[in-house]
């Protein structure tokens, strides 16, 4: 039952709505969003990366001067580098995805 329980779905990142839009005072939060170059955390299903990307939206928004004289932002602590058995099980992943994606998988 697609989307029945949730929306995210393999492949589905680069479907996502950006943070920042083509309509200067719309932004986009939850962690449903594609951050850009302030990507952050885990890449959905995640209230922390819900949080992040409401506070993204609003310093998105600060910076445009959208926000009349407060132009305050609020910083985001990065996260911690990937630990080793992460990046190597993203890195079979991305081995084993090359081979099955030519063929349809």
């Amino acid at each position: 039952f697609p989307g029945a329980v949730t929306w995210f779905a393999p492949g589905s990142f680069k479907s996502r709505p950006p943070l920042e839009t083509s309509i200067k005072n719309l932004k986009c939060a939850g962690d449903w969003v594609r951050m850009g170059d302030r990507e952050h955390g885990a890449k959905g299903l995640c209230q922390e990366r819900a949080y992040v990307s409401g506070i993204e939206a609003a310093n998105a928004l600060a910076r445009g001067g959208l926000l009349g004289n407060n132009k305050k932002q609020h910083q985001v602590i990065p996260i911690r580098e990937d630990e080793p058995q992460v990046v190597a099980g993203r890195s079979v992943n991305k081995q084993i995805m090359d081979v099955l994606n030519p063929l349809g998988l």
